[in-house]
């Protein structure tokens, strides 16, 4: 099935290129997804400005310069809850669950003061570095 007749991405094909630019914060996405959107010509089909896969979605969707933390310190959260749990983390389903919280309307993600920014920031950090151990 073509993906953008699925019908959450026939209103808003968007979100299917959001998804795999959150995949790609996390360093889920594979080689081969990332050169299919380096060849596709998502400037044209959004008339952006950006001509680059990521910056064209950023341009649409109107992303903030710290969506990227946003996205990291979900990603850390939910890898935190899980390893209690003795479970793995879907990223497919990770992403798709980011955008539908992103686009709730009551959504505070990538909605920082300057405590919760700094907090999210140091959490990030912290939970790379685990990674890394």
């Amino acid at each position: 099935m073509d993906l953008l007749q699925d019908p959450r991405y026939k209103e808003a094909p968007v979100y299917l290129f959001f998804e795999k630019y959150i995949m790609d914060v996390i360093g889920e996405l594979a080689i081969e997804k990332e050169e299919i959107l380096q060849n596709i010509d998502l400037q044209n089909v959004f008339c952006t400005q950006a001509t680059e896969w990521r910056d064209v979605v950023i341009e649409v969707l109107q992303l903030s310069s710290t969506i990227n933390i946003a996205i990291l310190e979900q990603w850390y959260k939910e890898q935190e809850k899980v390893r209690f749990s003795h479970t793995e983390i879907n990223a497919n389903q990770f992403s798709r669950n980011f955008v539908d919280r992103y686009f709730d309307e009551n959504s505070s993600l990538d909605k920082w003061t300057e405590k919760t920014l700094a907090d999210a920031k140091a959490y990030i950090y912290e939970s790379q570095n685990l990674e890394k151990a």
